[in-house]
C-alpha cells in the first residue's frame, strides 16, 4: 500500500479527474469502471477523514 499527502485542492482536483475519467468508459470495461469507483471511494473516505480531523474552537 502506498500513502500520498494531496492538498485539500490536489484531493478535489483527483477527485474531478477520476469522475471524468469514469464517464469515459462504456459496459464492456467492466473491471475498469470497479476499479475507478474504488478509487473514488477510497478519496470520499479521505476528505471525510480530513473533515473529522479540524478541531474546533
Amino acid at each position: 500500500m502506498n500513502t500520498v499527502h494531496l492538498t485539500d485542492a490536489e484531493l478535489a482536483l483527483t477527485q474531478h479527474a477520476m469522475h471524468a475519467y469514469l464517464s469515459t468508459f462504456g459496459h464492456d470495461e467492466a473491471d475498469v469502471l470497479a476499479q475507478v469507483r474504488s478509487v473514488i471511494a477510497k478519496l470520499e473516505a479521505a476528505e471525510h477523514e480530513e473533515e473529522q480531523q479540524i478541531p474546533v474552537g
